[in-house]
């Protein structure tokens, strides 16, 4: 968040009396991110109701894999279903961080999908590796 590109606001959300202990929690907190989902996603399905799922999860990155498609093809007429589109890089299976086969730049600019160094790529690649590690608990 340097202020140079797009801007996004990380927030957390707890409702002591809304917790998802014996059934699912669907205070307010709820009810605000199904509103932020319909409005980066252009839509509303089933699979939002459990977002811990992992058919949400699928769902979401097939969504936003779609909307990428359309951003980039090579016509683009009219406006984007939603607004949620996949950042265009690959990470392997070792952590590794690659731009995507033909997408060196983002659609119709300059702009470097990877705009960083060697080094950076380096550091960006440790940092993947170390996250991924952490959630597979190894």
């Amino acid at each position: 968040m340097d202020g140079a590109r797009d801007s996004e606001i990380a927030m957390g959300g707890y409702q002591p009396y809304h917790l998802a202990t014996r059934q699912p929690a669907r205070g307010q907190i709820h009810g605000f991110r199904l509103g932020l989902w319909y409005e980066h996603l252009g839509m509303l399905d089933d699979t939002f109701l459990k977002p811990e799922n992992e058919d949400c999860i699928r769902k979401v990155n097939q969504i936003a894999d779609k909307y990428w498609d359309l951003y980039s093809s090579e016509t683009l007429e009219g406006d984007l279903p939603g607004h949620l589109l996949r950042y265009p890089i690959g990470i392997s299976s070792e952590g590794n961080v690659t731009e995507l086969p033909g997408t060196e730049f983002f659609p119709d600019t300059k702009a470097r999908v990877l705009d960083c160094s060697y080094q950076d790529l380096q550091r960006c690649n440790d940092m993947v590796r170390m996250l991924m590690l952490t959630v597979l608990n190894l």
